[in-house]
């Protein structure tokens, strides 16, 4: 594969031919880190290699490399060489809700966090009243919030909860980076069993690019989706943008029953 000139004419009257060659270097390297072989934590080619498949110099290859590694998709690994980096979160797509993304991350050996971003009061639409088993009206607490690993955004997540099933809940509860799941539970015996949801992959706004700190029009993986009590009530309408580079999801279950059932995924 050989690096072919920019299609973007603003790119190549604003940069240098030497930066115009690099930043063709890093779209042919991630260009090439989307196929299938190249997974989370996989080893890439020796930079002799790269170089010649790319039809650049070493030089200008290890500026490119040195971009992708700033970024936080490649990781050197001393002398082992160069590997697609590790994803901070394993989000589980077929398990129950019983524990929230607080708790999965702690269990990888990460320190979680939460950033509260947005919280009001707001009438449920004729579409959340549905998915919630409420009346078109009803109120609504609306939680956005910005989730961190090792302190690295990795997703966005608003949360819609009727406020009749959490009443006197405040911004002040979750400012601190409390776990909603953990007050649910403590304070009004809420205790989240299961989740049925879709994943889909949408354009990420320009604010939410910033929150994640990956570039404007990155795609992200959208989760929306309901999450039960153990009466099987719904309490809260989910909304999960995830950081592409920063997420995977684990299919827990591969029997053959398991593809008849719904897929989960916790949030908390």
């Amino acid at each position: 594969m050989k690096v072919s000139p920019s299609k973007s004419s603003d790119v190549a009257l604003l940069a240098p031919e030497r930066k115009q060659v690099a930043w063709q270097a890093v779209q042919a390297l991630l260009e090439m880190l989307e196929r299938p072989e190249f997974g989370p934590s996989e080893r890439i080619p020796a930079e002799r290699d790269l170089a010649e498949h790319l039809g650049i110099s070493r030089m200008t290859l290890r500026k490119a490399l040195q971009t992708l590694i700033d970024r936080g998709v490649l990781e050197r690994r001393g002398n082992r060489g160069t590997f697609v980096t590790g994803p901070g979160v394993e989000r589980p797509l077929n398990t129950v809700a019983r524990k929230g993304i607080a708790e999965v991350v702690e269990q990888a050996g990460a320190r979680p966090g939460s950033k509260l971003l947005y919280f009001e009061q707001t009438q449920a639409n004729a579409r959340v009243a549905k998915l919630l088993k409420i009346q078109e009206g009803d109120l609504l607490l609306t939680i956005r919030r910005l989730r961190t690993v090792d302190q690295k955004p990795f997703c966005i997540e608003t949360s819609y909860i009727p406020a009749a099933r959490a009443p006197d809940l405040v911004a002040g509860d979750l400012i601190e980076g409390a776990s909603l799941y953990a007050l649910l539970l403590s304070r009004y015996q809420i205790e989240m069993e299961s989740d049925e949801g879709t994943l889909s992959i949408a354009t990420m706004s320009d604010q939410e690019a910033r929150l994640l700190d990956v570039e404007p029009g990155t795609a992200a993986l959208v989760y929306r989706g309901v999450i039960f009590d153990r009466q099987g009530q719904p309490v809260e309408y989910l909304v999960s943008i995830n950081h592409p580079q920063r997420v995977v999801f684990k299919l827990a279950d591969s029997r053959v029953n398991s593809l008849h059932s719904d897929h989960h995924f916790p949030s908390g």
